[in-house]
C-alpha cells in the first residue's frame, strides 16, 4: 500500500489532525460500504440538483456509485475501464480508467495514485465536528475540480464529506452515512454487465 505523504505529519496535541485522519484512512481502509447524497450547487449557492445512491469502494481503483434518486444512473470501475449506465438511454459509455478518471474524486476516494504527488495537501481546519484537509491539484488541466475539501470523524476515522469545486465555481458536496469499512466485497460488484440491446459508446458497437 503506498504511502500518499512525502513528508512527516505535524505533531498534534490534542486530537488527531485533518493529515493524520486522513493517512489513518489510507492506512486502514481496503474497502468501504456507504450510503451517500449529493448536492450541487452554482456559483451564487443556488442548489442545481439533489441526488443519492450507495457506493462500494475497493481499494486500488475499485469502485461502484448506485444512483437512486432522482433516476437512477450508475458508475462502475473494475481497474481498468469506467462505465457510465444511463438505463433511461440505454445507454453506457466506456472509458479507459487513467482517461475516464483523471484527478477526480473517484479517484481520491478508491486511492489510486500517490496523492502527494497529485495534489498540494493542505490542513483545512475543524469544522461541524470533523477534521478537514484540503486537496489542491498540482495538473488542473488534468484534474476534474480546481479545489476539494475532505471531511474525516475520529475513533474510528471515517469519511463522512467531500466537497469539491470545478473549474466553473460550481461545488459538489458529497455526504456519507450507513458506513461500513473493510466489508467483504463481491467482485461482481465491479464487472457490470449492461443489458442486452444497451447502446455501447467508446467499447465497440451494441451490447447484446
Amino acid at each position: 500500500m503506498a504511502a500518499f505523504l512525502t513528508t512527516p505529519l505535524p505533531a498534534s496535541a490534542d486530537a488527531p489532525s485533518g493529515l493524520e485522519r486522513l493517512e489513518r484512512f489510507y492506512e486502514e481502509t481496503r474497502s468501504l460500504r456507504a450510503d451517500f447524497s449529493q448536492e450541487v450547487a452554482g456559483p451564487e449557492g443556488e442548489v442545481q440538483e439533489r441526488s443519492q445512491g450507495e457506493v462500494w469502494i475497493e481499494r486500488p481503483d475499485r469502485f461502484r456509485w448506485d444512483y437512486s434518486e432522482p433516476y437512477p444512473q450508475k458508475i462502475v470501475a473494475d481497474g481498468e475501464t469506467v462505465q457510465f449506465y444511463d438505463p433511461e438511454m440505454e445507454q453506457v459509455t466506456v472509458r479507459d480508467f487513467t482517461q475516464g478518471l483523471g484527478h477526480t474524486p473517484s479517484s481520491v476516494l478508491s486511492g489510486s495514485g500517490d496523492l502527494s504527488r497529485q495534489f498540494e495537501i493542505r490542513e483545512g481546519g475543524r469544522k461541524d465536528g470533523l477534521a478537514w484537509v484540503e486537496l489542491i491539484p498540482r495538473d488542473r488541466e488534468q484534474a476534474g475540480f480546481r479545489s476539494a475539501r475532505v471531511g474525516l470523524a475520529a475513533d474510528p476515522v471515517r469519511l463522512r464529506e467531500f466537497v469539491f469545486t470545478d473549474p466553473f465555481d460550481n461545488r459538489t458536496r458529497l455526504q456519507f452515512e450507513n458506513i461500513r469499512v473493510n466489508p467483504a466485497l463481491d467482485a461482481d460488484l465491479f464487472n457490470f454487465q449492461p443489458p442486452p440491446g444497451t447502446d455501447v459508446l467508446g467499447g465497440g458497437g451494441r451490447n447484446g
